[in-house]
C-alpha cells in the first residue's frame, strides 16, 4: 500500500467539511419541529428519539418482507426474532418468541418452541399456526422469501400450538442462523393480502415491543408499546420518535440541538462535533464492523460492462486502482480500517483466518495505478480517442458506481475510487439515488456497480454464503452482485452439513481460498460500527467498557431490541 496522499488529503477533507457544515441552519429548522416536543418533564412519556436511516420523506411501510420499501424500524420493534445470537458472545442465543430448538437425530428436521401466553398486539394468541403460516407463504412465494427457506425447507408441521416442525430437504445445520431474520406474522391478517410483496401493511399488528404507530407524516413518525408485549415488565421506553433525516448533512447541522438519543450516523471529527457539545452524557463506541466492499453486476444487461466484470483481469485491476488508505483516511475519518486481504474476511474474524488464501493474492489488494494499466494492458483493454478503454472484444465498458444520498462518507470514498478508475482509463461515475431506491434497484438488477457491506452472523459463514452463493444473487440487498460459482456453491453446502466446529473451519478455509482466487468482490475497508448515544434522558447504554453485544440501532442488527429493553429514562 502506498504511503497516504498529502495535498489531495487536505484538500478534500476541507471540501467534505464545507459540505457537511453547508446550509446547517436550515437543515437544523427544517427537523426543529418534529424534534422539540423531546424537551418533557420526567413524569411524561418516556420517548426516545432515534435515527436508523436516511430518507428525505417517510413513506408509511412496516412490510418486513419489502426489503427494499419498510421502515427499518419494523424488524425487532414490530416483529420480534424467534431467537438473536450475540455474536459478541460467542453466538450464544438470546430467547425470544422461542425458547428453545432441537435437531431430531438424523439432523434431517428441526423443531422450535415457541413461548407460551404471547399475544399479537390486538389482543389475539400467537402460535404455531402464525409460524408455519408464514414459513408455508415464502415456500409459496419466493418474493417474499427473505431468508432462503425455498431452497432447504420441505414441509412445515405444527404439533401443538407452542411447537413447530420444520422437515428440511437435506442436513442443515446453519438453519437456526438462516431464521434469525425471519418474522413471524399473523395468519389473521396476512391471510387475506392478495399480494405479501406490495402490502404496504400501514397499521401493524405485530409480536414486538413497538407496534403502535401513532403518528405519521413524512417528516417523523411515532412507533409506541405493543400493549400486549409479552415482555413489558422489561420495556421501559413508552415510544420511539424517528425524525426524518435525508443524510449525513442534516444530522451534523440537528446535533447542537441535543434532541437525540440513540444515533447510527457518520458523524465527521466525532470527538468536536458531538462529545464536545455535551460532555457530561454524549458518547460513541465504534468498533470495526462488516467488510465494505465494490460490487459489480455480473448479470447487467450492459454488454460490455458484462465482459469486463466476468474477467478476473478487469476485476484486478479494478483492486489496484482503489487508493484504500485515503478511503480511510480523507472519507471515513480515519473511522474505518484498510482491509488488505484478497478474501475480504473481517478483522473480527481473524481466529477463522486461513493465510493460505492471502499471499499471491493478497497482491491484487495494492493501491498500484501503473501495475492496473498493465494488467488491463496485457488483457487487451484498449484506449480510444478519449482515454477510455474497451473490452477485449471491442465493446465499450461504462458504468456509474452507486452510493445512497446522504452517505457523505461513502460517496466521498466511492469518489477515490471512480478517481482511480478513471486513472487506468475506465469510465466509472458516481451515482447518488436515494436510499430507498437503492435498495430497490439492488433487487431489481438495474444497478451495473456498488458499494456495499454485507450483514455478518456470530460466524463469518454468514455474509459470504448470503452475498456469494447463487441461491441469494439478487434476493436480498448485500447480494447484488448476483454471483454464481458452482465449486463455492458445493462448499457452501457442505459448511450447512457440517456437525462439528473442526468441520466447519476447515470448509470455511475452503471458502477463503475460492473467494481470494476469484476475486468475485473488491474489498476495500471494514467500516465502523456507528453508534452514538446520549444519557441526557436515558442510561442502560452499551459501552466500549461493557461490550456486550452488537450496539447498533441498524436494521441488520436484532440485538437492537435487547439494546432498547437495557434502556430506562432518566428520573
Amino acid at each position: 500500500m502506498r504511503a497516504k496522499r498529502t495535498n489531495p488529503s487536505s484538500s478534500r477533507r476541507a471540501v467534505s467539511l464545507r459540505r457537511l457544515f453547508a446550509g446547517a441552519a436550515f437543515a437544523a429548522l427544517s427537523v426543529a419541529g418534529g424534534l422539540t416536543a423531546q424537551s418533557t418533564p420526567a413524569s411524561a412519556e418516556a420517548v426516545l428519539s432515534m435515527h436508523i436511516e436516511e430518507q428525505t420523506s417517510w413513506v408509511q411501510n412496516f412490510n418486513p418482507f419489502d426489503l427494499g420499501g419498510r421502515r427499518q424500524s419494523t424488524m425487532d420493534f414490530i416483529y420480534e426474532p424467534l431467537v438473536i445470537f450475540n455474536d459478541y458472545d460467542g453466538g450464544k442465543p438470546i430467547w425470544r418468541l422461542a425458547t428453545a430448538y432441537k435437531f431430531s437425530d438424523d439432523l434431517k428436521s428441526i423443531s422450535y418452541t415457541l413461548r407460551d401466553g404471547v399475544k399479537w398486539s390486538d389482543g389475539k394468541p400467537l402460535t404455531s399456526a402464525d409460524m408455519k403460516f408464514t414459513l408455508e407463504m415464502m415456500l409459496k412465494n419466493p418474493a417474499v422469501d427473505t431468508v432462503g427457506v425455498g431452497e432447504t425447507v420441505a414441509s412445515v408441521e405444527a404439533p401443538s400450538p407452542t411447537e413447530v416442525k420444520i422437515n428440511l430437504k437435506a442436513v442443515d445445520t446453519h438453519f437456526p442462523e438462516m431464521l434469525a431474520d425471519f418474522p413471524v406474522v399473523p395468519e389473521h391478517i396476512w391471510k387475506d393480502v392478495k399480494d405479501p410483496l406490495a402490502f404496504k401493511n400501514e397499521k401493524p399488528v405485530g409480536s414486538g415491543p413497538m407496534t403502535e404507530v401513532r403518528r405519521f407524516t413524512p417528516q417523523v413518525y411515532e412507533q409506541c408499546r405493543n400493549p400486549n408485549y409479552w415482555d413489558a415488565a422489561s420495556l421501559k421506553v413508552d415510544c420511539l420518535k424517528l425524525p426524518q433525516i435525508s443524510g449525513n448533512d442534516q444530522m451534523l447541522a440537528l446535533l447542537p440541538e441535543g434532541t437525540m438519543d440513540w444515533i447510527g450516523s457518520f458523524i465527521p471529527q466525532i470527538d468536536k462535533t458531538y462529545v464536545a457539545l455535551d460532555p457530561k452524557n454524549n458518547g460513541y463506541w465504534q468498533p470495526p464492523a462488516e467488510t465494505v466492499a465494490f460490487q459489480m453486476n455480473f448479470k447487467t444487461k450492459n454488454p460490455g460492462n458484462a465482459e469486463a466484470f466476468a474477467d478476473i483481469n478487469f476485476r484486478h485491476a479494478f483492486s489496484l486502482a482503489m487508493d484504500r488508505t485515503s478511503m480511510v483516511d480523507i472519507a471515513g475519518f480515519g473511522y474505518p480500517v484498510v482491509n488488505q486481504h484478497a478474501s475480504g474476511l473481517p478483522p473480527r474474524f481473524d481466529s477463522w483466518r486461513n493465510k493460505a488464501a492471502e499471499g499471491e493474492h493478497d497482491v491484487w489488494m495494492a493501491y498500484d495505478v501503473d501495475k492496473a494499466n498493465k494488467v488491463l494492458d496485457d488483457a487487451g483493454y484498449k484506449k480510444g480517442a478519449d482515454g477510455f478503454r474497451t473490452t477485449p472484444k471491442g465493446q465499450p465498458i461504462a458504468f456509474s458506481i452507486a452510493v445512497p444520498n446522504g452517505w457523505t462518507d461513502w460517496i466521498d470514498a466511492v469518489q477515490i475510487g471512480v478517481e482511480g478508475l478513471r486513472k487506468i482509463g475506465v469510465n466509472a461515475s458516481v451515482a447518488t439515488p436515494e436510499y430507498e431506491q437503492w435498495q430497490k434497484q439492488i433487487l431489481d438488477g438495474t444497478l451495473d456497480a456498488v458499494m456495499n457491506s454485507r450483514a455478518d452472523g456470530p460466524t463469518p459463514f454468514r455474509g459470504y454464503y448470503q452475498s456469494l452463493s447463487t441461491s441469494f444473487g439478487g434476493r436480498i440487498t448485500s447480494a447484488p452482485s448476483r454471483y454464481s460459482n458452482v465449486e463455492l456453491d458445493k462448499v457452501f453446502d457442505a459448511y450447512r452439513k457440517a456437525t462439528s466446529e473442526e468441520e466447519r473451519h476447515k470448509l470455511f478455509d475452503q471458502v477463503q481460498l475460492i473467494v481470494a482466487a476469484e476475486f468475485p468482490v473488491v474489498p476495500v475497508f471494514n467500516g465502523p460500527t456507528w453508534f452514538q448515544y446520549s444519557t441526557k434522558r436515558f442510561t442502560g447504554w452499551v459501552t466500549k467498557d461493557e461490550p456486550v453485544m452488537n450496539p447498533e440501532d441498524h436494521d441488520n442488527n436484532r440485538l437492537r431490541l435487547v439494546h432498547l429493553l437495557r434502556l430506562k429514562p432518566v428520573q
